[in-house]
């Protein structure tokens, strides 16, 4: 595994964030919760510009980093815009998202006329149309319901598993900048007569969550060499790669806002805006402790890439893949 991503998904990411400035920054989703149109009358011409369109992570290697690379940059800009879900689109331009097994539930639901759903154990799936009416509560502004046609057929896991790996790219794009954000406060911030920056306590916290955003990056890395080695046999790794970024999430992004004091939880200050939109993300389809169990069914009944037997391999009296 190359830790580094290829130079072509790298200059993509490079343009894509030019891109995404232009258009504002976070500057851009508060516009979008202002009015939703903004979603199709300013991003998706960028998006189209940037030949996104023509993209297909499942093409190669080198597509799907770049597909990773670009989702990060648009988690750092909380682009409101379901990029994960419209990269894994079917023939027929379906978004294609992992739901709940409770209720078929995506984010940006009424921003596409038909979506291409299903849950990772199996239960529910198929084609769904957005129901009048999204959900608007203030951690979800564009959250929906589907009407599902489960004649539609479910996607592919792997499609799913994909669509799961890149939503975990844009996670990761969204705690780096909160990292920045709070460090950029915390070294102009001056109380009792020196910067914030310089208390220990406040040192301490900062270095935790930097060290633990650089953890989730290597971890999403291998995951993407994963997918594009052997997708088939991704399952847990997808998992541990979603259980590990909800353990990352809340603790980074509490010290973020906390590092800002009061101003951490006003809108008028980026890092709340970054933390409320990525909500959905860290949500749906499910949260840490049906992801944990989700995982230990995986490795029980597949196994894992590891230097150890274990699992279904054990089970099976054979070494780990």
């Amino acid at each position: 595994m190359d830790p580094e991503l290829p130079s072509e998904a790298r200059e993509l990411a490079d343009a894509a964030r030019r891109a995404f400035d232009a258009l504002g920054g976070v500057d851009l989703a508060r516009r979008a919760e202002a009015d939703p149109l903004v979603r199709t009358t300013e991003v998706a011409p960028v998006l189209e510009q940037l030949g996104l369109d023509d993209l297909d992570p499942r093409a190669d290697a080198t597509s799907l980093a770049a597909a990773a690379a670009v989702c990060e940059v648009a988690g750092r800009a909380s682009l409101p815009y379901p990029l994960a879900a419209a990269l894994v689109r079917d023939p027929d331009g379906r978004p294609t998202a992992c739901i709940p097994t409770a209720a078929p539930r995506v984010d940006h639901a009424t921003l596409f006329e038909r979506w291409r759903v299903g849950s990772l154990d199996g239960a529910i799936g198929g084609v769904g149309s957005s129901v009048e009416g999204g959900l608007g509560t203030r951690l979800g502004r564009f959250l929906g319901d589907l009407s599902l046609d489960p004649a539609g057929g479910s996607p592919p896991t792997a499609d799913l598993l994909l669509q799961q790996c890149l939503v975990v790219w844009t996670v990761l794009g969204s705690l780096d900048r909160a990292v920045e954000l709070a460090t950029e406060h915390v070294v102009s911030r001056v109380q009792f007569g020196q910067p914030l920056a310089a208390f220990q306590a406040v040192q301490f916290q900062l270095a935790d969550a930097a060290v633990a955003v650089a953890g989730l990056r290597e971890l999403a890395g291998f995951t993407v060499w994963r997918l594009g080695q052997d997708p088939a046999t991704a399952r847990a790794d997808v998992l541990a790669l979603r259980l590990h970024a909800l353990e990352v999430a809340r603790p980074v992004l509490r010290s973020a806002q906390q590092l800002h004091g009061a101003a951490g939880v006003c809108d008028e200050y980026d890092v709340s805006v970054i933390t409320r939109l990525v909500q959905p993300a860290l949500r749906l389809p499910r949260g840490a402790e049906p992801t944990a169990a989700a995982l230990a069914t995986a490795i029980a009944d597949e196994g894992f890439v590891g230097l150890f037997p274990h699992g279904a391999d054990l089970a099976n009296g054979t070494r780990s893949r």
